[in-house]
């Protein structure tokens, strides 16, 4: 690493991986759906990477389709209620809550939901959802 090319390529490769939004924590079931990897990516975040590294095939399967139904249930708030934000936030919190407490709990499916309403209000920001 002392040498500068070496530097240079690391980082070269880093940015190739950053630009096409390639992490490899994230499984290629989402496809092209940013939003998805992004839901899945707080699931990572609020339980850490130690327990996703415990858990087998099946559940993480479990996690994946909860991030599609996360999508779902973001995209459905933001075209029921696109005018008024704080409707917004509230039908992600009052539809999300129950399904993501039977899978992580009440204090990570609370920390879920606030990260899912802060990527919403950035992509609502930037016209992205």
């Amino acid at each position: 690493f002392d040498h500068p090319h070496k530097q240079y390529v690391l980082f070269s490769d880093l940015e190739e991986k950053v630009n096409d939004r390639e992490v490899d924590d994230i499984p290629d079931a989402f496809g092209d759906n940013r939003h998805a990897k992004a839901f899945y990516g707080t699931f990572r975040i609020v339980l850490g990477d130690d327990h996703f590294e415990s858990i087998d095939e099946t559940e993480q399967q479990k996690f994946v389709d909860e991030a599609k139904a996360v999508d779902e249930v973001v995209q459905k708030a933001v075209a029921e209620h696109s005018l008024n934000p704080q409707n917004i936030e509230a039908e992600i919190r009052k539809g999300l809550l129950p399904r993501l407490f039977k899978l992580t709990g009440l204090e990570a499916a609370k920390g879920v939901i606030d990260k899912v309403i802060d990527i919403t209000r950035v992509g609502l920001g930037r016209g992205d959802l």
